[in-house]
Parts: structure tokens; sequence; C-alpha cells
């Protein structure tokens, strides 16, 4: 394991999202943001944010360990390959999973906690 990794995480975890969302508050308070804007900030954005982060991984793949693999079938190498060549090529070679893994798993994580963390601290300062 990385040794910065506890630090990242902590960064990711929590003082990212509250960093974000006392920006966004004091944003509020100066009158730049409309208190409806911010809610939208804070609350919508990170939803949005979630589901593109996810589906960006479904379709890309991570490096290292997915545990999005557990709920979705890799792509054959078969359907990157016209129909015309696969007479001319093995079965084995042409049913074989197509490497993906393009985004990084530790991105992928810290981006999750970081877009859950900034809607639960922004419960935690409004109550």
């Amino acid at each position: 394991m990385d040794e910065r990794a506890p630090i990242y995480a902590a960064a990711a975890g929590v003082i990212a999202p509250v960093a974000t969302v006392r920006l966004v508050g004091g944003a509020v308070d100066a009158g730049v943001l409309h208190p409806i804007v911010g809610l939208v900030v804070v609350f919508l954005v990170p939803v949005l944010g979630i589901v593109w982060v996810v589906s960006a991984a479904w379709k890309l793949g991570l490096t290292g360990w997915d545990p999005l693999d557990r709920f979705r079938s890799r792509a054959t190498v078969r359907e990157d390959i016209p129909a015309q060549f696969h007479d001319a090529i093995d079965h084995e070679t042409l049913d074989a999973e197509k490497e993906e893994g393009k985004i990084p798993t530790n991105l992928f994580v810290y981006g999750l906690v970081y877009l859950v963390g900034v809607p639960v601290f922004a419960v935690v300062f409004i109550l």
C-alpha cells in the first residue's frame, strides 16, 4: 500500500467535502450564489457525479481490482473485429475478454468517497 494512501483517503473523505460545503455556504452567504443554486450544487451535482463516475468505470473498466466485475460481463474481442475476419481467427481468441482498465481504481474509490461525502457533510452542517 502506498504510504500516502491514508492522507489521500482523509482528503477525499473528509477534508475535500467539508471544504466544498464551506465554499458553497460562503458563496451563498456572500450573495454570489442563490440559496437554491447552492442546494443544487451540494446535493444534485454529487448524485450526477456518482452516476457519471460509475458509468465511466462500467464502460472503460478499472485498473487492478475492479469491484464492478461482480455485476457486469466484460466485452470480448469479437465485438471489436469485423465479422468478415471471424473465420480467419481462432474462436478462443475471439471469445477472450477485451483488455480494459482505463481508470485507476484508487481514483474511482476516492471520487466516490468525495461525491458521497459532500451531501453527507452538507446535511451535518445544515442540522
